[in-house]
């Protein structure tokens, strides 16, 4: 079932505690999920999940950072705490590919 991606409760816990900040994007009936965040530029994708061309058509001028099972089986407290870290160590990237 889609709805049990990790990222779902990520998302979730992210909205109720009222962080714009981070969002999610899901394609394709729940095949494609993704976590975001326009400023910095920044998406997170599972390590498990399959490659995607819509990465490139979604998300083309952002920074791809992979999380493990590792990173997401702890919970989506764990999860959304290293993302917001992760979220704070880019605060100052800018896309730089021609």
């Amino acid at each position: 079932m889609a709805s049990d991606h990790p990222f779902h409760a990520v998302a979730a816990l992210a909205a109720a505690r009222g962080s714009p900040d981070l969002q999610i994007k899901v394609e394709r009936g729940g095949d494609y999920v993704r976590l975001y965040c326009t400023d910095p530029a920044l998406f997170f994708k599972h390590r498990d999940d399959p490659s995607d061309s819509f990465d490139r058509e979604a998300f083309g001028q952002s920074k791809r950072i992979l999380l493990s099972a590792d990173d997401c089986d702890a919970g989506p407290e764990a999860t959304l705490a290293l993302i917001e870290t992760l979220l704070e160590k880019f605060a100052d990237y800018t896309f730089q590919r021609p």
